[in-house]
């Protein structure tokens, strides 16, 4: 059979491995978006607060313009991320991109806990 191909149980587990890290990475890309909304309100409140002005009206208004945006980016990296670890499964390039990812959303989360 010329579409013939073995398993092995290492492949699987590989594969196994990727998945369940991507489901996370994307799980926290999900709830990075939220994050993302209310950091931007955090630093809207704090800036207006220290420089004067700004309204409640103008930084929700801001605030509901910001969320396609960041649900857009969510989408374009749950995808992205998803063709590109499937393109190269197991190779090290992709546990190099699932390390990076994992640093930035930690990062993300660090500055929220902080702000």
């Amino acid at each position: 059979m010329p579409f013939e191909h073995k398993l092995r149980a290492k492949d699987v587990l590989i594969a196994g491995l990727a998945l369940v890290l991507w489901l996370i990475t994307v799980a926290l890309g999900l709830w990075e978006v939220y994050v993302l909304r209310q950091l931007y309100y955090l630093i809207y409140a704090r800036l207006a607060g220290r420089f004067g002005g700004g309204d409640y009206e103008s930084a929700d208004a801001i605030g509901h313009c910001l969320l396609p945006v960041l649900a857009f980016g969510f989408i374009a990296f749950a995808i992205g991320t998803g063709e590109w670890h499937r393109l190269n499964l197991g190779r090290p390039r992709s546990w190099k991109v699932f390390a990076v990812t994992i640093a930035i959303q930690l990062m993300i989360l660090l500055i929220y806990e902080i702000i």
